[in-house]
């Protein structure tokens, strides 16, 4: 690690003299002592087991550790929980929910919509173009709809394209979901809940995105039995 110095320009003035003692040029060595001092007797005792935990971060929650981005579950890389992995060492082992990549993920990323229509009218669109950019829309988000109600991403309810990866996942994180959901839903039942799309004319999203993209995070979580578990 390359040594810094504190200089001037870092200090806040402002800021209260406790803690400015303790300001660093450098971030600090990483906690290894799980209990963070607190019960040193139980510090003694962790650390002294052999090996290394075998899940050493698993998240639940909702869309902001699922991994929004743009209004969509998305890029799944760049999830919070993904980052903290990454600080600890661990993202090549940090399972985690990725098959969303098709059109920019579910229900609907605002970003590919700006991009699709950039392309098509430039940076700028015209008041006479209004007319032709809202059909623009209108097909983008039905190539969408039909992908995930109709086509390859759900593929007549057998669930995703992409090959579920073995063992459960770490990242268990759904977007829309509360407590009493990840208490009682799995992936099972998540199947029973995505009923028979309808091809709406107008109303182009993605029916029951939450339980399709809910069952890319749960499809691997079963027992040894295939019974299909809930997050918790």
């Amino acid at each position: 690690m390359i040594k810094r110095f504190l200089t001037k320009d870092m200090l806040d003035f402002d800021a209260p003299d406790q803690v400015k003692e303790v300001i660093q040029p450098q971030g600090r060595p990483p906690e290894t002592d799980p209990t963070l001092g607190i019960r040193p007797e139980l510090s003694i005792e962790v650390n002294q087991k052999p090996g290394t935990p075998r899940h050493r971060l698993v998240t639940i929650g909702d869309s902001l550790s699922h991994g929004v981005q743009s209004g969509a579950i998305f890029n799944t890389d760049l999830s919070y929980p993904m980052m903290i992995a990454q600080e600890m060492g661990w993202e090549k082992h940090l399972r985690r929910p990725s098959q969303y990549g098709k059109f920019g993920g579910l229900p609907l990323n605002m970003e590919y919509v700006v991009r699709h229509l950039e392309r098509q009218f430039g940076d700028q669109i015209n008041w006479w173009e209004l007319g032709s950019a809202l059909f623009s829309i209108r097909e983008f988000m039905d190539d969408i709809e039909d992908y995930w109600e109709r086509g390859p991403g759900w593929q007549g309810g057998v669930g995703s394209t992409v090959a579920m990866e073995k063992g459960i996942n770490h990242n268990l994180a759904i977007y829309g979901w509360n407590l009493k959901d990840i208490i009682s839903k799995d992936a099972d039942t998540l199947r029973k809940e995505i009923q028979a799309p309808t091809d709406h004319l107008l109303r182009q999203i993605v029916e029951k995105a939450s339980e399709h993209a809910g069952l890319r995070v749960l499809d691997s979580a079963r027992d040894s039995q295939g019974k299909a578990l809930t997050p918790v």
